[in-house]
């Protein structure tokens, strides 16, 4: 079935759920990657499927498909898949209260995956642990997309995932798949990265019937930022128009795992005047008697901590705990002053999370 290009790497096949893999090399790039088939040909439509969603999902977070390979007569009989030879994650509960930075980092990168899946219209629709590991380089990737679907408006005849990540509204008789789905099961990963148990909540069927699950909280007490709490336990909303967006969650990962390394400066023409960071954590700007504000950095947000005179931040009068945002201006003066008035723009930083 393999074209010579590739070579077994052993002769054990390791099965899954529908399909099964083999180790093989690729003698053509000299690198180890593994060959996917079904175990049953009828099934062959699954992996027709995972080619079509692999294809169209452009993710440093979701494994890469190399090549498909075609009997004779055309048909799909496999795919070639990127190997990835780093860590698993079933264990990871194991480490998560001794390194919640690390457990927030884990979060963030399938935020990541889901993100982009879904923004190029695919649901997953088979998130879990075992459907994710670390690259050589150490980057979490999902695999594993024989059950997944794009678009909207697809129903589904049976539920074929892992049960207790699936999400209440898929006991409903031909369930719309959602993206909020994936959301769902995001929040039992979270669990499940967590703890070695579930809350008895998430395994009634449908769950959490008699009542909603406990927060994250009571397995990582005090080890995470409220935020970050919040977050996950909204994924579990029962409802599914409560659950965030990946794309928000990847967003208050990444500003969390950035704590302390954002720079906001404040400038007047050419010249920076201010800077706000975790090394100077609070400004005092006061522009002759046109006003004075205040503006302090706790390591997540920039904000006003203090405004006297006639300050004003985008054309709004500034106040006590207002933001200052990725790009903003400061006028101090009132209206009436006209051209008395003077300006002050602040930019700040966006640092990247280093995985």
């Amino acid at each position: 079935m393999l074209p010579p290009r590739y070579r077994p790497l052993t002769t054990t096949v390791m099965p899954g759920g529908f399909g099964s893999v083999q180790k093989v090399q690729d003698t053509y790039l000299d690198r180890a990657v593994l060959f996917k088939s079904m175990q049953d040909a009828n099934n062959n439509d699954q992996l027709l499927n995972e080619i079509q969603g692999l294809s169209q999902a452009r993710s440093r977070h979701v494994v890469e498909i190399y090549d498909v390979i075609k009997s004779q007569n055309g048909d799909v009989q496999g795919i070639i898949i990127e190997y990835l030879g780093g860590e698993g994650y079933t264990d990871f509960h194991l480490k998560a209260k001794s390194d919640p930075h690390l457990y927030v980092k884990v979060l963030y990168q399938i935020g990541c995956a889901l993100r982009d899946l879904h923004a190029a219209g695919i649901t997953h629709r088979d998130l879990k642990l075992e459907n994710m590991k670390n690259s050589d380089s150490g980057v979490l990737k999902l695999f594993d997309f024989g059950i997944s679907v794009s678009g909207v408006d697809y129903r589904t005849k049976m539920n074929r995932g892992t049960l207790v990540y699936a999400a209440p509204e898929l006991y409903i008789p031909h369930a719309v798949i959602t993206t909020a789905m994936d959301i769902y099961a995001f929040g039992v990963c979270a669990w499940a990265l967590a703890s070695d148990s579930y809350p008895r909540e998430l395994l009634e069927r449908p769950p959490q019937q008699s009542s909603r699950a406990p927060s994250i909280e009571t397995v990582l007490p005090g080890l995470l930022h409220p935020e970050i709490v919040q977050m996950i336990d909204a994924c579990l909303a029962p409802d599914p128009g409560l659950r965030p967006s990946a794309d928000v969650l990847s967003k208050v990962f990444a500003h969390h795992l950035t704590r302390g390394m954002h720079k906001g400066l404040f400038s007047q023409g050419q010249t920076a005047v201010f800077e706000l960071s975790s090394a100077k954590p609070n400004v005092n700007i006061q522009i002759g008697s046109l006003g004075t504000l205040k503006a302090g950095y706790d390591g997540l947000i920039f904000k006003v901590t203090g405004v006297s005179g006639h300050v004003y931040i985008n054309n709004n009068a500034a106040t006590i705990g207002m933001v200052l945002h990725e790009s903003c201006v400061l006028t101090f003066g009132s209206p009436a002053l006209g051209s008395g008035r003077q300006w002050v723009t602040f930019t700040s930083s966006q640092p990247e999370v280093i995985l």
